[in-house]
């Protein structure tokens, strides 16, 4: 059984970097996948709105809440093991892994190898890419942060219907604009917006895409990442971060037009079908 509080008025939990100040009238605080289900499942049953909630490091008021509850995802955090295969070696983690934890762990070492195989020899490399010590990887993800698309190798998303699956890069791809993939009980299929994004707003949206690049960027806005594996590197990305949070209004339909946004608000509206998830102001 998950935990729900109450929130107070001066709750940490309505506030990250921003200087916007929130409302919510309680916080969820799931120990693992299977809590976090049952949370979401709770809420999508009463029609509540969630706002994720991490290290709260945005300073465009991402996890600033608008109402409903707040999902803090702060007891999911570790590594689970190393990894590696045909691109490179990888760590799996939990989403709210800060990037001091990460790179601490490949420091002092001893990382199990994931699926009961051997552990993989890590030294010399790190996080991939430019990151504040206290930022987590699932926030991270959620923004493309300083360009970490392509070091992202899998994802595991719950969806606002509770329902969830692991994801691996190239395993679920367009046929031309039309996206179709199980998910639990679900089969989704939707054509995608009649545009071709850039790498630094929003979700990367093309002909023929990988499913995976439709999370990454999304700051949340279909389902809730709960495990990701991330390629490490000799070397560290530092590229542009553009989030929208809530200060930023409609990046997507600025820089791309309407007919973009209202793509991607149709995808929203088959995936997370009762808006359980709050949106921001990405679209």
């Amino acid at each position: 059984m998950f935990l729900r509080e109450r929130i107070q008025s001066d709750s940490r939990y309505l506030r990250d970097r921003s200087t916007i100040q929130g409302h919510a009238k309680n916080v969820i605080l799931p120990n693992d996948e299977t809590e976090l289900r049952e949370g979401m499942r709770y809420s999508n049953k009463g029609n509540t709105k969630v706002t994720i909630s991490g290290s709260r490091m945005s300073n465009m008021g991402g996890a600033v809440p608008c109402g409903g509850d707040v999902m803090s995802m702060e007891n999911l955090s570790g590594i689970i093991g190393s990894g590696r295969d045909g691109k490179g070696t990888f760590l799996r983690v939990l989403p709210c892994t800060t990037i001091s934890q990460f790179n601490n762990a490949i420091l002092h070492g001893g990382i199990p190898g994931i699926d009961g195989e051997e552990p993989v020899d890590l030294s010399g490399s790190s996080f991939p890419v430019n990151a504040g010590l206290e930022h987590t990887v699932g926030g991270s993800i959620s923004v493309n942060r300083s360009g970490i698309r392509p070091y992202v190798r899998r994802i595991r998303v719950v969806f606002s219907d509770s329902t969830f699956m692991s994801i691996d890069r190239g395993q679920y791809m367009a046929d031309g604009r039309r996206m179709m993939f199980p998910a639990g009980r679900n089969y989704f299929s939707f054509n995608l917006p009649d545009y071709d994004s850039a790498d630094d707003i929003g979700p990367k949206i093309s002909e023929g895409m990988d499913l995976i690049d439709l999370f990454i960027g999304s700051e949340g806005i279909f389902g809730v990442i709960v495990e990701a594996d991330i390629y490490l590197s000799d070397s560290v990305l530092d590229a542009p971060t553009n989030e929208c949070g809530k200060m930023n209004n409609g990046m997507i339909k600025d820089r791309y037009g309407p007919r973009a946004a209202d793509g991607i608000r149709r995808i929203k509206e088959i995936l997370d079908a009762n808006y359980i998830l709050n949106i921001g102001n990405l679209i």
